[in-house]
C-alpha cells in the first residue's frame, strides 16, 4: 500500500503519518526533512525529486508526508491512497505557532524536520503564516487539479475531524 498525506501546514500530516507508519511498519518519508536540507535552488529541486523517486522505487509499501506541489504529480501517480487533511486556516496557524514555540523552548527540532532547520520569527515566518492562511484558496484548487489529472480522485480520503482520523487509523490497525 502506498499512502500519500497532504494538506496545509499544521493540519497534522506528520503526526498522522508517524502513527500510520507505527501501525503498518511501512517506511515513512517526511518531505520537509529532505527539502530543508537543501539550498532551495533549481539543482536542489532535482535532488528533492530524485530522493522521492528513489524512496518510492525502493519500497513496495510506503508513506510520504508533505505537499510540495512542484513534485506532487510523481507521488500522486504511484499512491494507492491519498489522505488529505483539511482544517481551518485559523486552526492551522494556531497549531504551527504552538509547535514553533515548543520547538524554540525545547531547543530540539521536530523529528519530521531537517536537523539544520531553524525557524525564526521574522519576515519569512510572517510570509509562511500568510501562505497557511491562503492555503485553501490558493493551493487546494491546484492540488485538486493534480489529483484529477492523474485520475486519482477516487483514491482521496478527506480528513476534517478527529473522528475521521480515528476511522482511518482503524483501517490500518
Amino acid at each position: 500500500m502506498k499512502i500519500l498525506l497532504i494538506g496545509s501546514s499544521g493540519a497534522g500530516k506528520s503526526t498522522l503519518a508517524r502513527k500510520l507508519s507505527e501501525l503498518t511498519a511501512y517506511p515513512l518519508l517526511h518531505l520537509d526533512k529532505i527539502w530543508h536540507t537543501t539550498d532551495y535552488s533549481d539543482q536542489a529541486l532535482l535532488y528533492f525529486q530524485q530522493v522521492q523517486d528513489d524512496f518510492m522505487a525502493a519500497h513496495d509499501d510506503w508513506i510520504i508526508d508533505g505537499n510540495y506541489s512542484g513534485t506532487m504529480s510523481h507521488r500522486i501517480q504511484q499512491a494507492d491512497v491519498i489522505i488529505w487533511l483539511k482544517i481551518s486556516p485559523s486552526r492551522a496557524i494556531f497549531r504551527v505557532v504552538s509547535r514553533s514555540l515548543k520547538t524554540r523552548l525545547s531547543g530540539h527540532n521536530r523529528s519530521d524536520m531537517a536537523s539544520n532547520f531553524k525557524e525564526k520569527f521574522d519576515h519569512e515566518y510572517w510570509d509562511f503564516m500568510k501562505f497557511i492562511w491562503h492555503f485553501p484558496k490558493n493551493n487546494e484548487p491546484r492540488i485538486t487539479k493534480l489529483i484529477e489529472a492523474e485520475g486519482k480522485s477516487d483514491c482521496v480520503t478527506i480528513i476534517k475531524t478527529q473522528k475521521d482520523k480515528a476511522k482511518i487509523m482503524s483501517l490500518y490497525s
